[in-house]
C-alpha cells in the first residue's frame, strides 16, 4: 500500500513541475494577432513587415519569442478583448480602446492622407467639406473622433468595407471618390496596379491627421501586462541600438516617436 502512496505521489510531483514548466513556457512565447497593412504587416514577407520585425527584435531582447497571427481587423480586436490572446498590433489610442485594452510605447508615426483619382479634384478644410464626395473606408480603422462622429450622424457619405484591397478598386472603379490612407497606401497601389494605372491618382496634401500607433494588449489576458511590460523593456534597449531607419529606409531622418502627456 505504502507503495502505492509512493507512486501517487511522485506522480502528482512530476505533474505539478510540468505544469510549473508549462507556465514557465508561457511567458518565453507570445502569439501576436495582427491584420493585413502592408507593408508596414505582410504576411506573405519573410518578416511579416517591418512593424512585425521590430515587435518581434524588441520582444527577442528580453528572450520571448514571437508569432504572429493574421485575422481580419475587427475580428482580431474581438479576440483580444475576450483575452483569447494576450496582445494585438498595431492600432492608434481611442477612448474606447482605453476601455479594453493597455498600451505599450509608440511604435511609429503615421499621416493619414486623402487619396483620390486627379480627375476628381477635392478641395477641403474641414472635414463636413467632404459631404458632397462618397468616401471610403476600412473597418476597425481609426480614422478621427471627428470623422467617425460624422459618419455616425450620416454628414458625410462614407462605404465601409473589410479591407484595404475593396477601397483601392473601388477608387480606381470610380465608386468612391476618396479613400484615406498613409503613406504606404502608395505600395498597395503598387501591388494592384500598374505604374500607368497609378498615375490617375494623388493625395490631397492637406492630411486628415496624424497619429501613434501602439502595441495593445488585452485587460482580460492573465499575462497581458507581463507581455506589455516586456516588450517596452525590450523596445528601449532597441531604440538605443538602432536608428528608425533600420525598420523604415524612408523616413527621411524622422526619430523615434515620444507620445506627449
Amino acid at each position: 500500500m505504502n507503495c502505492f502512496k509512493l507512486f501517487f505521489y511522485c506522480a502528482f510531483l512530476c505533474l505539478a513541475a510540468a505544469g510549473v514548466a508549462a507556465e514557465k513556457d508561457d511567458l518565453t512565447s507570445i502569439v501576436i494577432v495582427t491584420g493585413s497593412y502592408p507593408p508596414a504587416i505582410n504576411e506573405v514577407d519573410e518578416d511579416k513587415g517591418y512593424v512585425s520585425r521590430l515587435v518581434a527584435d524588441a520582444f527577442a531582447l528580453e528572450g520571448i519569442k514571437t508569432e504572429f497571427l493574421f485575422v481580419p481587423w475587427a475580428r482580431g480586436l474581438r479576440m483580444i478583448r475576450l483575452g483569447h490572446e494576450a496582445c494585438i498590433m498595431y492600432y492608434a489610442k481611442t477612448p474606447d480602446r482605453l476601455k479594453s485594452f493597455i498600451f505599450s510605447e509608440p511604435l511609429f508615426a503615421e499621416e493619414w492622407l486623402f487619396f483620390h483619382l486627379k480627375k476628381t479634384p477635392v478641395e477641403w478644410q474641414k472635414l463636413t467639406d467632404l459631404s458632397r464626395y462618397i468616401i471610403g473606408a476600412t473597418l476597425s480603422y481609426t480614422y478621427s473622433e471627428e470623422f467617425h462622429r460624422l459618419a455616425d450622424q450620416q454628414a458625410l457619405s462614407v462605404h465601409w468595407v473589410a479591407r484595404d484591397k475593396q477601397n483601392w478598386q473601388m477608387l480606381m472603379a470610380g465608386r468612391i471618390d476618396i479613400f484615406p490612407s498613409v503613406k504606404t497606401g502608395w505600395y498597395q497601389l503598387r501591388q494592384l496596379y500598374s505604374e500607368a494605372a497609378i498615375k490617375q491618382v494623388t493625395t490631397h496634401p492637406k492630411p486628415l491627421k496624424s497619429q501613434l500607433n501602439f502595441l495593445l494588449c488585452s485587460k482580460e489576458h492573465p499575462n497581458a501586462e507581463y507581455f506589455r511590460d516586456k516588450f517596452n523593456q525590450g523596445f528601449t534597449k532597441l531604440k538605443k541600438l538602432r536608428p528608425i531607419s533600420y525598420y523604415i529606409p524612408d523616413s527621411n531622418g524622422e526619430k523615434w516617436p515620444v507620445e506627449s502627456n
